[in-house]
């Protein structure tokens, strides 16, 4: 393996890293400030380079995998919680309101949230084909992330390979 190519494996693991960060933060604070500034500086990358990063590596954008999250969250405790009432799980998931719930919930999933609690499945939601998508993505790494490789180390950041 040439120098150049520990580099970018290198570069790509810290990647990685600093997304994964982002993601373990987006889920322990889901009704919390989830805006692209905030979770740029969890990355430590401009907001721009980081929405760009986050979209190559993840497949989705960083709206529609926050939205995702919260929706899998407010399914599990639908079934999880049979007491609590929807609107508590729809705050408690980081939504602003019970419509702005329910219509999210019921674009996803294809049937109402009182439906999904009651026992129905969806055939086929956004969330099935979002999970697919996302098998798929992860399963390489996007040429996005090469670009910004070359352009990260033009730039400020260049950080020295470790050794092993």
């Amino acid at each position: 393996m040439t120098a150049e190519d520990q580099h970018r494996q290198y570069l790509r693991q810290e990647y990685m890293g600093r997304i994964n960060r982002v993601i373990d933060h987006i889920e322990s604070n889901l009704d919390g400030n989830l805006k692209l500034d905030t979770l740029a500086g969890v990355a430590n990358f401009s907001p721009f380079h980081f929405h760009r990063i986050f979209s190559a590596i993840v497949g989705e954008t960083l709206n529609q995998f926050i939205q995702r999250i919260r929706l899998e969250k407010a399914a599990s405790q639908l079934i999880d919680n049979p007491k609590k009432s929807i609107t508590e799980i729809a705050f408690d998931c980081g939504f602003s309101g019970s419509a702005t719930f329910a219509r999210a919930f019921k674009e996803s999933f294809g049937i109402s949230a009182s439906q999904y609690r009651s026992g129905e499945r969806p055939v086929d939601s956004k969330i099935r084909k979002t999970n697919r998508k996302l098998d798929q993505s992860l399963g390489r790494i996007s040429k996005d992330i090469e670009v910004t490789v070359i352009y990260s180390e033009s730039q400020t950041y260049n950080p020295q390979p470790m050794s092993t």
